[in-house]
C-alpha cells in the first residue's frame, strides 16, 4: 500500500517500481525515465493513472476500463441486480 504525502499542497504518490519495471518506464540504471502522465478522478476516492505518449485518449476507450465495464455487465441480469 502507498501512503498519500504532502507536496507543496498536493498530493503525491508513488507508483511501485516493479510496475514502472514491467511498463517499461525504467531507464538503463533502473531508475524512473521522465514520462508525462495523467491522473482521473473515475469516483470518489478512485483514480486512474495513466502514461501518456501524445494525445490522451477517453477514459471509455481505455481497454481495461472496457473490459471493467463488461465485467459488471455480466455480473448483471437485465434489472441491474447482481448474481
Amino acid at each position: 500500500m502507498q501512503k498519500l504525502q504532502n507536496r507543496s499542497g498536493s498530493g503525491l504518490v508513488t507508483l511501485p517500481k516493479d510496475f514502472l519495471e514491467r511498463d517499461g518506464l525504467l531507464n538503463s540504471d533502473g531508475e524512473p525515465d521522465e514520462a508525462h502522465l495523467t491522473v482521473d478522478r473515475l469516483d470518489e476516492r478512485t483514480y486512474v493513472v495513466r502514461v501518456c505518449d501524445g494525445d490522451v485518449p477517453e477514459l471509455s476507450e481505455c481497454e481495461a476500463i472496457q473490459r471493467l465495464a463488461a465485467e459488471r455487465i455480466i455480473d448483471e441480469d437485465m434489472f441491474g441486480r447482481q448474481d
